[in-house]
């Protein structure tokens, strides 16, 4: 199904991609938009400066606010990129609050003498001849690059992916998933036995580790990748349980680990203390629960059919720089 929203964009020269992501330039700069919801898109214009900038974060703003852009806010301004969020107040009227959001960005951009993006992503070089579309920790939204830098960059992803599909081992990815987990699971035990508490966001620690070790360890990444690595860190909840009550049974009559982890044992295992500690399981499967929904981003990206699709979207995204010139100049709308 087509975006409604992007359709009534094209009128701006902006181009979409699929449903969810539309690219552009206005006034000289690569412009992207992605998808959030159903009215909100985050919006990202390429930059190039020295660091991350809290006073142009400040100065867009107080210009998206005296603009009267009340479905308009900045999220960052980074080395690279200005990632903003846009919800448009009314269905008619796409164009024109796109247009607002963008002229006061470029306004304040302008005005402390920020201009377009204008080396390659890839490489750093000046004079990039095209842009595309990135999803990068520095590098966001649409950005200008060297074309034949990216087709090397998509060749060399789908050459990897094709030797992970012929040579992957799902036992090998299964005994690192095992030792990443065991290595998040030490951390949630140090902050249960010495601080006597849980949090949620280290939980997630447990499958992101899990499938570090299963990628370590040359494991397939298909799908069911993401269902031995879930399997390992629901399993690690009463493996926990049972190495936090040991430990805390230790700690408080100075017992050694071994001496509380074998008498512990029988009575965890033998269902004496399983059903003392069942709430508490519970309130662990919860936290990994939320541990995995925290992950889930990493897990899937981790995936050779999302490698597969991001290298696609690379190459589906590639358009000519508009601003550049075979005479090594930059031109400006």
């Amino acid at each position: 199904m087509d975006n409604p929203i992007f359709a009534k964009l094209a009128t701006l020269g902006f181009g979409a991609l699929d449903r969810d992501n539309c690219c552009g330039t206005w006034k000289s700069y690569a412009v992207s938009l992605q998808r959030f919801n159903a009215s909100t898109y985050w919006i990202f214009v390429a930059i190039r400066i020295p660091a991350r900038s809290g006073e142009l974060r400040k100065a867009i703003k107080e210009a998206l606010k005296a603009g009267g852009l009340k479905g308009g806010a900045v999220a960052n301004v980074m080395p690279n990129y200005v990632q903003g969020q846009l919800r448009f107040s009314r269905v008619e009227n796409e164009v024109g609050d796109l247009m607002a959001f963008l002229d006061a960005v470029i306004g304040v951009l302008r005005a402390n003498g920020v201009g377009p993006a204008d080396t390659c992503a890839l490489s750093g070089a000046p004079n990039p001849d095209s842009l595309c579309l990135m999803r990068r920790q520095d590098f966001q939204g649409y950005q200008p690059v060297r074309a034949a830098l990216v087709q090397q960059e998509c060749y060399a992803a789908r050459e990897k992916v094709e030797e992970n599909e012929n040579n992957g081992s799902y036992l090998t990815g299964l005994l690192g998933a095992v030792v990443g987990a065991l290595l998040g699971v030490g951390v949630n035990l140090l902050t249960m036995v010495f601080l006597k508490r849980m949090f949620a966001i280290l939980f997630a620690l447990v499958p992101a580790a899990a499938m570090f070790g299963y990628k370590k360890c040359r494991g397939r990444t298909n799908k069911l990748s993401l269902v031995i690595v879930v399997c390992v860190s629901l399993l690690c909840v009463p493996l926990m349980e049972y190495l936090a009550t040991a430990m805390l049974v230790a700690r408080e009559y100075g017992l050694s680990v071994g001496e509380t982890l074998r008498d512990v044992g029988k009575m965890f295992f033998g269902g004496d203390l399983l059903s003392e500690t069942g709430p508490e399981m519970l309130k662990m499967l919860l936290f990994m629960a939320l541990g995995l929904l925290f992950g889930w981003g990493y897990l899937w990206g981790q995936l050779n059919s999302t490698k597969l699709r991001g290298s696609q979207l690379l190459q589906e995204s590639l358009r000519p720089n508009p601003i550049f010139r075979s005479d090594g100049e930059h031109t400006s709308e």
